[in-house]
């Protein structure tokens, strides 16, 4: 007799708050994440960062992103640093997951 194992489906959370996300120009696969409610760091300048773009509770998050340590570095830096881990290090947005918002706050 075989077994047939069903794998459960992945249900992603989503996360708490919106971010902006800021790519480094000359290390392309490091990004800074801040939540819009939140001043951007000084260390983002427009000679070293761009604006990558708004990374909402819906999408789906670029390679490398990791909600629980979002939400860490967040509480104590005001802040998320993190490295894309695709050989690209695109954060291209991607189509909206089709779930109930969550709400938008970052703590």
């Amino acid at each position: 007799m075989t077994m047939i194992h069903a794998l459960a489906v992945a249900d992603p959370i989503l996360r708490e708050c919106a971010y902006n996300l800021f790519r480094n120009k000359q290390r392309p696969k490091l990004f800074c994440a801040v939540p819009e409610d939140r001043p951007v760091p000084g260390f983002i300048d427009v000679d070293a960062w761009a604006f990558e773009r708004v990374l909402r509770s819906q999408d789906v998050a670029p390679s490398g992103f990791q909600d629980r340590a979002a939400r860490a570095g967040v509480r104590y830096n005001g802040f998320y640093l993190f490295q894309a881990t695709t050989r690209e290090g695109s954060a291209e947005p991607s189509a909206p997951r089709l779930r109930a918002e969550a709400p938008e706050l970052c703590s």
